[in-house]
């Protein structure tokens, strides 16, 4: 998006950045798999993260940022390019990925995301607890992207926080 400013008489053109999010989750939380249904795109040619990714609506970032501690610096560094973030736990998993209260770190607000739910093992409403746990303070929403159930709810979220 291009627009013009105006200081002191001087007219210059400038971009502005677009509005995004960030996905935090670990290793295997389905980051990558959410943003692709969230942005419609094919799930079968989903590859591993292995660094931050600007290249859609959301940043990606590597679940290994995540779940080793002197890596998540990394993730408060990107979180200044990012509007909103969206925790991601995987609703299979029993441990959390991030320490308590982690999300209190950020000035952004944080949204939560349980993926996986269409999971035989998958469990939550424990997700959602482990997410609250680590501090996140905004809506939570289960989704699975292999079925689409919750992502039209959670994309419509999204759509609307720029507003």
């Amino acid at each position: 998006m291009r627009q013009k400013i105006s200081l002191n008489g001087m007219i210059t053109t400038a971009t502005a950045n677009p509005w995004r999010f960030m996905l935090m989750g670990g290793v295997g939380a389905g980051k990558t798999t959410l943003l692709h249904a969230l942005e419609n795109k094919e799930l079968a040619a989903i590859r591993k993260t292995q660094m931050v990714d600007y290249s859609g609506w959301g940043i990606d970032t590597p679940g290994e940022f995540a779940e080793m501690g002197h890596w998540r610096r990394i993730l408060v560094s990107v979180s200044f390019d990012a509007q909103l973030i969206v925790a991601v736990q995987d609703a299979a998993r029993t441990e959390p990925f991030f320490p308590p209260h982690f999300f209190l770190t950020f000035p952004q607000k944080t949204i939560g995301v349980v993926t996986k739910t269409d999971a035989p093992q998958a469990n939550p409403e424990r997700a959602a607890e482990l997410l609250r746990k680590a501090g996140v303070t905004g809506e939570i929403y289960c989704v699975s992207a292999v079925t689409g159930c919750g992502v039209s709810k959670l994309r419509d979220y999204l759509l609307n926080q720029n507003n």
